[in-house]
């Protein structure tokens, strides 16, 4: 971890871009994951034309993954870098967490393969969502409350963010899961300090748990 910092306001719907670089952990593989956040909205083509093949042998990694393309749905964010920037690809990226994929991960499929599966990334962030603005949340059923921190049309073209009200008919929930949008009467901050519990639905949409205290009150209620 360095000691710099991402800020980006005015940050829902900006579009950004993932890489991981992965490297075998025994079964199943460890990652750097490296964000274009903070060299501008991510362009779709250019993003899309990165080649894994050859960027893994390009960063010696044991593979490469490429996470859809993805829009923030907070307000305003802040992130810690945790390594140096890297041009990927052509184009220009921050390291801003790592982590251990989760056991079943697959590189040939998408985040939606994992829906409804919690699992853990190392960083520290904080996610503003402000009063008057709308959150778009699962509840599991332990009684967790899941915030979207992400959106993407990967998997159903026709998801805008003008769509996420009413997201629940395109959603296939498990038995005790439910979907919910929000407007906000107060601003939620969402504050992680090393490991972050995350969760993607079924359209490889991305949620935040607001679990360990990292929430200033559960936006469910």
């Amino acid at each position: 971890m360095t000691d710099k910092q991402l800020d980006l306001e005015n940050a829902r719907a900006y579009a950004q871009g993932e890489i991981f670089l992965l490297r075998q952990a025994g079964d199943g593989f460890d990652a750097l994951v490296y964000n274009t956040t903070g060299f501008g909205p991510c362009p779709a083509e250019e993003f899309g034309a990165i080649d894994t093949e050859q960027l893994a042998q390009d960063t010696v990694s044991d593979r490469v993954w490429k996470n859809p393309r993805r829009f923030w749905m907070m307000d305003a964010l802040t992130a810690a870098i945790a390594g140096e920037p890297r041009k990927l690809g052509g184009l220009m990226f921050n390291c801003l967490a790592d982590m251990k994929m989760p056991a079943d991960f697959d590189p040939q499929r998408d985040q939606s393969s994992m829906a409804y599966r919690p699992t853990k990334i190392h960083r520290n962030s904080a996610y503003k969502f402000l009063s008057g603005r709308p959150v778009f949340m699962l509840r599991s059923p332990d009684g967790i409350t899941w915030v979207m921190q992400t959106f993407t049309d990967h998997v159903d073209h026709g998801l805008t963010e003008s769509a996420l009200p009413a997201m629940a008919e395109r959603l296939t929930l498990p038995d005790g899961w439910t979907y919910k949008a929000r407007t906000l009467d107060r601003d939620l901050t969402i504050t992680t300090s090393g490991l972050a519990n995350i969760v993607p639905d079924g359209l490889a949409n991305m949620y935040q748990g607001c679990v360990d205290g990292v929430n200033n009150f559960d936006p469910w209620d």
